[in-house]
């Protein structure tokens, strides 16, 4: 483990409730599932693209005990002495209750800045703008069946510069950038080192009132693309992503719909522009104070990714106390491979979960 969190966290532990000083917010969140899985998908999109470049199969079998979106978490906004100023911060440290990880502790959304009259601004590892637009939509957030299993863009960026804007009555404007601090891309000649200020860039609207959710978010940045043989090299791509969301409330039932599209573009002659198309719909139903039922359809599209991947899921939460709830979901799933892509046959499969997350 590394040293650095050996020392860190039990320090929080121990030192925070007994401080003499104002006392920061101390946080935290333990959820763990069990799991059977016969030819689903891969956990998030992301890691699916990349097995088919490997050409290994995205999808897999088997029975898991996960842990998902388990973290340990300070913040806090002092009052400052000078112009209506505030310091804000957040530690945030995602810890892995399975143990299947070799990194028992990963960097969250953390970062420090100041609170303004005129906006928020900080600095540290925080969501993508994109991410953020999802709201409250994805009715399986932080599941085996996570949104992220059709979207690409369900990421936090390292290094950045952010502004939120103060409440506009109902909506909020909010604008993210990150250098990308000589990160090295691609195989000579076709390489390329990111040491701009602003190699990565976003900006999102987002209008939040009781009934009614939307947003809209735009990205660009870049990646590293696998070209087939017989070029067979790595080369940097610009990436651009948008998406849309839309959430309405009625009485007991939540709804949401969101869209987004995904465009790679390989820095390399003669190499064609990819494209893909995400796409959700949700929906929840609140029986009780303590029963929610679900369901929930998403789908992945693109012909240049050589991958088509639609998923369906249906489950319930039930809330054992304030900070407790017990959950379960059932999810199918059709994957349409292109063969001469990745070399493997496409997969019909199915998930089954039960999970326990507790917050504090």
């Amino acid at each position: 483990m590394n040293t650095v969190h050996r020392g860190l966290i039990p320090a929080l532990l121990v030192f925070l409730p007994a401080s003499a000083l104002a006392a920061p917010q101390f946080y935290g969140r333990i959820d763990i599932a069990l799991e059977g899985t016969d030819d689903y998908p891969s956990r998030t999109l992301a890691s699916a693209l990349d097995d088919m470049d490997e050409g290994d199969s995205p999808l897999r079998d088997g029975w898991f005990v996960e842990a998902y979106n388990s973290y340990l978490g300070v913040r806090d906004e002092v009052p400052l002495d000078v112009g209506g100023l505030s310091l804000i911060y957040q530690f945030e440290a995602g810890y892995d209750v399975d143990g299947s990880s070799s990194r028992t502790f990963t960097t969250r959304n953390s970062y420090i800045g100041l609170a303004t009259p005129w906006g928020r601004v900080f600095a540290g590892r925080y969501d993508s703008l994109v991410k953020q637009a999802e709201g409250k939509l994805d009715q399986f957030n932080n599941t085996a069946a996570d949104m992220q299993t059709v979207f690409t863009s369900q990421y936090r960026n390292s290094n950045t510069l952010n502004w939120v804007s103060p409440n506009l009555g109902n909506l909020v404007l909010k604008a993210q950038l990150a250098p990308g601090e000589q990160d090295e891309l691609g195989t000579p000649p076709y390489d390329e080192t990111k040491d701009g200020l602003a190699d990565i860039y976003a900006l999102s609207a987002t209008w939040n009132s009781d009934a009614l959710y939307a947003a809209l978010a735009y990205e660009h940045g870049y990646t590293e693309r696998a070209l087939p043989a017989p070029v067979s090299l790595n080369v940097p791509a610009d990436r651009d992503v948008l998406r849309g969301a839309l959430g309405m409330r009625v009485g007991n039932l939540s709804l949401g719909a969101i869209v987004e599209e995904l465009r790679l573009d390989p820095d390399y002659p003669g190499a064609s522009r990819l494209d893909g198309t995400s796409y959700l719909l949700s929906a929840g139903l609140a029986m009780s104070p303590r029963l929610t039922l679900k369901a929930q359809g998403g789908r992945f599209d693109s012909d240049d990714l050589g991958y088509t991947l639609t998923t369906g899921t249906v489950g319930a939460d039930y809330k054992l106390g304030a900070q407790t709830t017990a959950y379960t979901l059932l999810s199918v799933s059709d994957a349409d491979v292109d063969d001469d892509a990745a070399g493997y046959d496409d997969g019909k499969g199915g998930l089954v979960s039960v999970g326990l997350a507790h917050k504090f």
